[in-house]
């Protein structure tokens, strides 16, 4: 399983890592790190993601939870451990790993595309044509437990070119991405 999650840390003030384990099981025992990267302006094809919808986007980092159980519930979080040596910590989620390859079982699968994002103020709409985007993620989240993947294939934030449309995309997804698998 992949995690990546954004945070202001880069690894020279914090290493980034995600603490998880059988759901089963009182403490979370496995602590797995991570890799981090950035990008900056010059990185975006042009205007307006190098101009007026630029913003810097802090750090980007990805963990793997490596040998899991087929079809077993984990609990996991991610965090960072500071300098001192303490720890800062997000939210538990919970997922489950997927079954054993070539196991006879059924699998439920989710596949869309041109989702885009809203707000559910109606504040910081580009252009206002996806606020239909919120039925859609709501729905998701009220079937979770009968959905075990997310395939999201292509037309994802409708950002054009302005970075914070991402973080206001991956904020609506989050409630779906960190329990199931969801990929574009």
């Amino acid at each position: 399983m992949t995690v990546t999650w954004t945070s202001g840390y880069n690894i020279d003030e914090a290493i980034p890592v995600v603490k998880w384990g059988p759901e089963e099981q009182e403490e979370m025992a496995f602590l797995s790190p991570a890799g981090t990267l950035t990008f900056s302006r010059n990185s975006m094809c042009g205007s307006p993601a190098r101009t007026v919808g630029w913003r810097d986007p802090g750090f980007v980092h990805t963990s793997f939870l490596k040998d899991l159980w087929p079809n077993t519930k984990y609990r996991y979080k991610v965090g960072h451990r500071l300098l001192n040596g303490s720890y800062v910590w997000g939210p538990v989620y919970v997922f489950q790993a997927s079954p054993y390859p070539g196991q006879d079982s059924l699998q439920r699968v989710i596949i869309f595309g041109d989702l885009g994002k809203a707000e559910r103020d109606g504040s910081n709409e580009y252009s206002n044509y996806q606020p239909g985007s919120l039925n859609t993620t709501d729905r998701l989240v009220e079937d979770l437990d009968n959905i075990d993947i997310v395939l999201h294939i292509g037309d994802l934030s409708y950002a054009n070119g302005y970075l914070s449309e991402w973080d206001q995309f991956t904020s609506q997804i989050e409630p779906i991405a960190s329990r199931v698998p969801y990929m574009w």
